[in-house]
Parts: C-alpha cells; structure tokens; sequence
C-alpha cells in the first residue's frame, strides 16, 4: 500500500494527476481530508458545489474547526483507508495506491506518522494560478515534500509527468 498526501493550490492539477495515474495504475482511489465537510456543507449549509473564493475559505474554515475539535478530516480518511485495505487480498494491499488530498502542512504530516514508509508527498505546483485567500491554500508551499511537480498548464506534459512518478514509487 502507498499513501500518498498529494497538495498543491486550487487549480493546480491534483485530481487531474491522479487520474493519470489511474489510467495507467487501476489499483487506485483519489479521496480528499475535505470530502465530509463539502458533503455536510451541500446538505446543510446550502453550499451549491462551486468552487469560487468564498466557498474554498469557508470550507477551509470548517475543515479547519473540525479538525481542531476532533480530529475529525484525519480521522474520516485513515477510517476509509482501513475498511477499503481489508476488503483487499494480499497481492491487492502491496500494489495500491491511496490519494490524499490534504493542504494544511500539520495535517499532512499526521499522515506521515500514521503510515510511515508507506506514505509520500508530493506537490503539484502551477504558477500561473492566483493563491486564494484562505488558511488551506496559503500554507500550501510551508512544506518539506518528497516529490514536487512543476505543471506547466500542458495536460499531455502532465500525464508524462505521472507516468514517470508512477515508475518512481511502484520500484
């Protein structure tokens, strides 16, 4: 099993990244630390889905409080991992690969201390995007990661990009 933390600003192309990896890899599932809080926040809150600059802060903002409260982005992603990794059978289990999307560096390093050797980071970084202003997307970049990938905005050059680290982590 690899667990990899995958970050980078709005935009930058992390679902698009792990597709590609899973175009070339089936063994594969691409979940996010924020997943719950959109859910809630579509059924509760009358959130429309959109991602415009007030909705990335004010999710960012209930990430956060949930986080700080219990725990609670961590906690429901290390919860799937384990109920998906024990359907798996052993063959199974050594060859995936779980994406995480987490932003916020004392999140992502939580992940490294859960999964040790079996987690990685990476950062997709595309510097034609303006940073929004909130708390997740300013930190984005206050973080030692083991992989950083410069997307130039190509989608052809990117697939190439997650090929090439798809090669890396499965040696």
């Amino acid at each position: 099993m690899k667990i990899i933390v995958i970050n980078g600003s709005a935009r930058s192309g992390k679902d698009q990244f792990a597709n590609f990896i899973k175009k070339y890899h089936k063994k594969c599932v691409n979940w996010s630390t924020i997943d719950k809080v959109k859910k809630v926040s579509k059924r509760n809150f009358d959130w429309d889905g959109k991602k415009t600059d007030d909705a990335r802060k004010f999710l960012s903002e209930m990430k956060r409080i949930w986080s700080e409260y219990n725990n609670g982005p961590f906690n429901d992603v290390v919860e799937k991992i384990d109920k998906h990794n024990k359907k798996l059978d052993k063959k199974e289990k050594k060859d995936f690969i779980y994406f995480i999307h987490c932003r916020e560096p004392h999140e992502i390093q939580k992940f490294l201390d859960k999964y040790g050797n079996e987690c990685l980071t990476l950062l997709l970084r595309r510097d034609d995007r303006e940073v929004p202003d909130n708390y997740s997307d300013k930190n984005v970049d206050n973080f030692d990661y083991n992989y950083v990938i410069e997307n130039k905005g190509n989608k052809k050059d990117l697939e190439q990009e997650a090929v090439k680290f798809l090669k890396k982590i499965l040696k």
